[in-house]
């Protein structure tokens, strides 16, 4: 009895990798992680929020108008002028609107859209500001 002996395997016999499997769950992977960054609800300008003290995050639903630096309106990101602003508050009558105003953004702008929410009866305006870091 010859306990040395090595076993030889044959061309059919050979041990070897499937990568198919693992192919297949890297595409799946990478296809979950395409969904869920095209999923986001946000769309981030270059609006340059003022910095708080105090401020709390919340989740909720509500219309985003946001004033840029040179005195444009962003309505839910797209392009608008106060009149058009003024018309989709008095469509929709959201419960809440959030003002996103560049720190650097004149003051009657943000108060024109303030006065635009209450004409339309909306209860609720928030001031969006960037948390201050320590």
């Amino acid at each position: 009895m010859n306990l040395r002996r090595r076993a030889r395997f044959g061309a059919d016999e050979r041990a070897y990798i499937d990568v198919v499997p693992l192919v297949d769950t890297l595409l799946a992977v990478f296809l979950f992680l395409a969904v869920l960054a095209f999923q986001s609800p946000l769309t981030f300008l270059a609006v340059k929020l003022p910095e708080a003290e105090k401020g709390e995050s919340q989740r909720i639903r509500a219309l985003r108008v946001q004033v840029t630096e040179k005195g444009e309106y962003l309505l839910e990101g797209k392009p608008a002028d106060i009149a058009t602003v003024e018309r989709m508050l008095a469509d929709r009558k959201p419960a809440y609107v959030i003002v996103e105003a560049d720190e650097d953004a004149k003051h009657k702008l943000v108060v024109a859209v303030m006065d635009s929410a209450k004409k339309a009866g909306v209860e609720n305006v928030i001031i969006a500001v960037r948390k201050k870091k320590r």
